[in-house]
């Protein structure tokens, strides 16, 4: 894994190999700058970690997650208001994608338990700055394309996820990934939209939340890092996309987007 300047230059080469989920933020507010979270197909390559968190600029490891296998699924994102900054989870037990055993840590790496939400999607969808679970029942015989999907609350105090929507007659892409279509800020008010295919192929749906909010933000297409999420969700591994501020339980309001049209 490298990281790559704006003219092409290598700033940096972890040397810990492929990874098929990574994600980028200020997922932990305490410290300057922003963090990855990654994890690890080849063991040898990555020392037996199946995971890392490590520091954006540098690529210096902060800690990581043991393991002996492919790790297929990793995911990052404030979902538990009693830690610090972001959690970040992954498949390190078996690491199979549809695992709910692994290694769940705060920010900082303490570990939080072995009980983890499905390692697939996030999205912010109800009225506080938690993010919510986006995930699917998978079935190969039943969706060769992909599953019935749906959102879901992480229960912090019992280690489970309570479902608070499960959209009819649509379905997740990519196989056991079960992505949205397309998930992204169109409407402005900070939470998220999911576009979905309907099962008949004929159409696109967009669901967003009735979920109503004090929170105030500038809407996330107007972060950088976010846009590019959101850009990149159709030409690579599919992840969600994340701000360039930590966006979660105590955060700062973050500055106000610069952002000016070309030629203006």
């Amino acid at each position: 894994m490298a990281d790559v300047d704006a003219d092409g230059t290598v700033l940096y080469n972890t040397g810990l190999g492929h990874g098929d989920a990574m994600h980028l933020s200020d997922l932990d507010p305490s410290r300057p700058g922003l963090e990855v979270f990654a994890v690890h197909e080849s063991m040898t390559a990555s020392g037996n970690r199946g995971a890392t968190f490590r520091d954006a600029d540098t690529g210096e490891v902060l800690w990581s997650m043991p393991a002996s296998t492919d790790i297929g699924r990793g995911a990052a994102g404030d979902i538990d208001p009693t830690q610090p900054g972001a959690e970040s989870w992954a498949v390190t037990t078996t690491g199979e994608w549809d695992s709910r055993e692994g290694e769940l840590r705060a920010a900082d790496g303490t570990l939080v338990g072995p009980s983890i939400p499905p390692a697939n999607f996030m999205v912010w969808w109800d009225g506080d700055p938690l993010r919510e679970i986006f995930d699917h029942e998978f079935d190969e015989e039943v969706y060769p394309r992909g599953g019935s999907p749906y959102v879901a609350k992480w229960d912090w105090e019992t280690g489970q996820q309570e479902r608070v929507l499960e959209p009819e007659d649509v379905y997740s892409n990519n196989g056991t990934k079960g992505n949205p279509t397309l998930q992204a800020d169109l409407y402005g008010d900070w939470r998220e939209e999911l576009v979905l295919p309907t099962t008949d192929d004929e159409a696109l749906r967009i669901f967003t939340t009735t979920a109503e909010t004090e929170l105030r933000l500038p809407t996330l297409m107007h972060d950088p890092v976010y846009r590019l999420g959101v850009a990149w969700q159709n030409v690579a591994y599919n992840q969600p996309p994340h701000t360039s501020y930590f966006l979660g339980d105590g955060m700062e309001r973050p500055a106000r987007p610069a952002i000016r049209y070309v030629g203006r």
